[in-house]
C-alpha cells in the first residue's frame, strides 16, 4: 500500500507546533565548527599516518558524510546552524579591508548559473570518494579540504554568503534537499533588533515539504540526479558484475589507480542513465495522460521526488561500514595529533567488527538496508504522484499518467536491492 496522496495534502496544510525558543547566537555555532575543522586538517597533516587512527578521514568520511545526512533526515537542516564556512566567513570579513564585503558583495550572482556551481563541486567531491586512489590518506584529504574551502569562501566573497550558500556551495545544497525528508521543521519570527528574534519548531508528515519545494531550475533536478548517481555508482562499481563488464578479475583487483579512467567514465554514465530513465518516465506519463501542466514543473516532481531515494541508498550502502568506522572516529578524536592524548577516554578504544561477522546481526543489517530501499521508493512515489495531481484532473489521465513512473520505480527499487545482495569486491 502506497502513503495516500491525500495524507500529503492534510498534512501540508495541517501542522503541529512542538515550542519555540530564542534564537541562538548568530554564527557562534558556525565559528565554532569552523575552528573544529581547521583542528581536523591540521590532524590531517601532523596526526597519525594511518587513516584508520587519524581523525580527518574518519569524521569526514563516518561521522559526517554518514552520520551527519542521517541526523538531517531525521531532524531538518542542522547544516544551517553548524555550517563552518559561515563561521569562517565572519571571521574572514571581520578583516580591515573586507568587511565590506558582507554588506555589498563583488559581483552579482547570475541567475542563469542556477546549481551549476553546486553540480561542479558535488561531482569533483564524488569523484574524490570513489574514483580518486587514495581518499582515506590524511594528507590528501588535508589538501582536498583546503581546496574545498578556498573555493567556498572565494565564493562567498564574490557573491555574498546566501547566495553562495544556495546555490555554490554542494553540501549546503545536499543537506537542504535531505532535510526536506524531515518531520520537523523550524521558522524565525522578529528580527532580533526591534523584536525578539525566536525559532518555533513545527512537526509535519514525513516527506511534506517535498511539495512545498516550488518548481527547480534544470540545475537543481540535475543535482539532484547526481547525488542519487553517486551513491548509486559507488554500490555498482564494486560488484563482481561491473568488474567483468570492465574486463577485471575481482579477485585480482588491480586498485583504483588502474581504474580512475573507466570509473568516471561509469560515473558520467550512471548519472546519464538515470536522467535518461527519470525524464522517460515524465515524458511518456504526460504523453499517455495529456496534463495541463507545465513539462518543468513534471520535472521538477520527478526530481523531487528521487530525494527520498537518494537517501534510501545513502542509508543502506553506508550503515555497514559506519556502524565499524564510527567508533574509529571516536578513537582518534581522543588524540588527534599523535601526542598521546587521551581527551575523551577513548584512545585505546576496542574497535569492534563483530555485527558484521555474525549471521544474525548480519541479517538484521541486511534488513534494514533493504527496508530503507523499499520505504525510499514508496515515498517516493506517493510524492510523485501528488506532484500529478497538481497539473491533472481526470481519473484516467492521473492512472496513466502514473504508470511509467511507477513502473521505472519498481525496476530501480528491484536494482536498488540486486546491489544489496550482488557479490561485491572491497
Amino acid at each position: 500500500g502506497l502513503i495516500p496522496a491525500a495524507s500529503f495534502h492534510f498534512m501540508e496544510r495541517n501542522r503541529l507546533q512542538l515550542w519555540r525558543w530564542p534564537a541562538w547566537p548568530a554564527k557562534g555555532l558556525s565559528i565554532l565548527a569552523g575552528a573544529f575543522l581547521l583542528c581536523l586538517i591540521v590532524a590531517g597533516y601532523i596526526g597519525d599516518r594511518a587513516p584508520l587512527y587519524n581523525p580527518l578521514p574518519q569524521v569526514l568520511w563516518s561521522l559526517w558524510w554518514v552520520g551527519f545526512t542521517f541526523l538531517h533526515a531525521m531532524f531538518g537542516n542542522i547544516w544551517a546552524y553548524i555550517n563552518p564556512w559561515l563561521g569562517l566567513y565572519s571571521v574572514l570579513t571581520a578583516l580591515p579591508g573586507l568587511r565590506a564585503r558582507r554588506e555589498k558583495p563583488l559581483l552579482q550572482y547570475p541567475e542563469r548559473l542556477g546549481y551549476a556551481p553546486a553540480i561542479v563541486l558535488f561531482f569533483a567531491f564524488a569523484w574524490f570518494e570513489l574514483i580518486y586512489p587514495a581518499p582515506m590518506d590524511p594528507t590528501n584529504l588535508a589538501h582536498a579540504s583546503i581546496v574545498y574551502m578556498g573555493v567556498t569562501l572565494i565564493g562567498m566573497l564574490l557573491f555574498g554568503e546566501d547566495m553562495w550558500l544556495r546555490y555554490g556551495d554542494s553540501f549546503s545544497v545536499f543537506f537542504r534537499m535531505v532535510s526536506w525528508l524531515s518531520p520537523f521543521t523550524s521558522e524565525s519570527t522578529g528580527d532580533g533588533f526591534g523584536k525578539e528574534k525566536r525559532t518555533g519548531l513545527w512537526v509535519l508528515l514525513p516527506g511534506t515539504k517535498l511539495l512545498k519545494t516550488g518548481a527547480l531550475p534544470l540545475s537543481g533536478e540535475a543535482f539532484i540526479f547526481l547525488a542519487l548517481a553517486s551513491v548509486s555508482f559507488d554500490g555498482l562499481s564494486r560488484t563482481f558484475w561491473w568488474m567483468g563488464l570492465i574486463g577485471v578479475n575481482p579477485l585480482e583487483h588491480p586498485g583504483r589507480t588502474v581504474l580512475m579512467g573507466v570509473n568516471t567514465l561509469g560515473f558520467i554514465a550512471t548519472f546519464a542513465a538515470i536522467v535518461i530513465a527519470f525524464g522517460s518516465a515524465v515524458l511518456l506519463g504526460r504523453a499517455l495522460a495529456k496534463p495541463t501542466g507545465s513539462l518543468h514543473n513534471a520535472l521538477t516532481g520527478a526530481a523531487v521526488s528521487i530525494v527520498p531515494i537518494a537517501f534510501g541508498y545513502h542509508l543502506a550502502h553506508y550503515l555497514p561500514a559506519f556502524l565499524v568506522q564510527s567508533q574509529d572516529a571516536v578513537r582518534a578524536l581522543s588524540d588527534p595529533f599523535s601526542l598521546g592524548w587521551d581527551l575523551i577516554g577513548t584512545r585505546d578504544l576496542h574497535v569492534s567488527a563483530a555485527l558484521l561477522n555474525n549471521y544474525d546481526s548480519v541479517r538484521v543489517i541486511w534488513n534494514i538496508q533493504a527496508a530503507a530501499i523499499v520505504i525510499a521508493h514508496v515515498v517516493a512515489i506517493s510524492v510523485a504522484h501528488s506532484h500529478a495531481l497538481r497539473g491533472v484532473t481526470n481519473r484516467r489521465d492521473i492512472l496513466f499518467g502514473q504508470i511509467p513512473m511507477t513502473v521505472m520505480m519498481i525496476g530501480y527499487t528491484l536494482f536498488g536491492l540486486w546491489l544489496l545482495a550482488a557479490p561485491a569486491a572491497g
